[in-house]
C-alpha cells in the first residue's frame, strides 16, 4: 500500500510539473497569439493546430491571409486592402461586435459559411489616425480536424508601424 501511494504521488508530481506545449491542439480557452508575414509581399497560410504560418501554399493550413493592391485614381497612392479567407471546403462563423473573451460556445452550425472570404466589411480606415482597423468581430473556424478555434484580428501593423501584418489572438472553444 505504501509503495502504491509513493508511485501515485510521484506520478502526480510529475504530471503537475510538466509544462504545457504552447502549440498543443488541446489548449481550450487559452489565448494564443500569432503575427503573419507582411501580406503585402507574401501570402501566409496559417494553421491553428501548430499556431504557425507558411508562405508555402501546400503547407497544412486553415486560414489564408493576404492583401489586394489597388490604386483608387490615377496619381493617388496605392492601397493594400487586407483580406483573409478560410481554406477551400472549410467554414467560418462571424460573430459581429463581439470580444474573444466573451465567446465560450461553438455557434450553431447554421451560422457557418462555407468558403468564407472577407470583403470590405472586415476593416475600416480612420481618417483621424490614418490607420486601418478591424471591426470587433470574432471568427469561429470549423477546421478539418473537428476543432473550433475562435480568433480576432488585433492589429494590421508590425512593431515598427508598417502595415501588412495581421496580428491575431485565438483560442479553441
Amino acid at each position: 500500500m505504501k509503495y502504491l501511494l509513493t508511485v501515485l504521488m510521484v506520478l502526480a508530481l510529475t504530471t503537475i510539473g510538466c509544462e504545457k506545449n504552447a502549440t498543443e491542439s488541446n489548449n481550450t480557452g487559452e489565448i494564443m497569439k500569432h503575427s503573419t508575414v507582411n501580406v503585402k509581399t507574401a501570402t501566409e497560410y496559417f494553421g491553428f493546430a501548430n499556431n504557425s504560418g507558411s508562405t508555402n501554399e501546400t503547407a497544412a493550413h486553415d486560414i489564408v491571409f493576404y492583401a489586394i493592391q489597388w490604386v483608387p485614381a490615377p496619381g493617388a497612392p496605392e492601397i493594400w486592402d487586407p483580406r483573409f479567407k478560410v481554406k477551400d471546403g472549410m467554414s467560418i462563423a462571424v460573430l459581429k461586435d463581439t470580444k474573444l473573451e466573451d465567446v465560450t460556445d461553438v455557434p450553431e452550425m447554421s451560422e457557418f459559411i462555407t468558403n468564407y472570404t472577407t470583403e470590405t466589411d472586415s476593416w475600416y480606415y480612420t481618417t483621424d489616425e490614418h490607420i486601418v482597423l478591424s471591426y470587433e468581430n470574432v471568427w469561429v473556424v470549423n477546421t478539418n480536424d473537428g476543432k473550433f478555434p475562435a480568433f480576432v484580428i488585433t492589429n494590421y501593423y508590425d512593431e515598427q508601424g508598417e502595415s501588412g501584418v495581421f496580428n491575431i489572438e485565438w483560442k479553441y472553444l
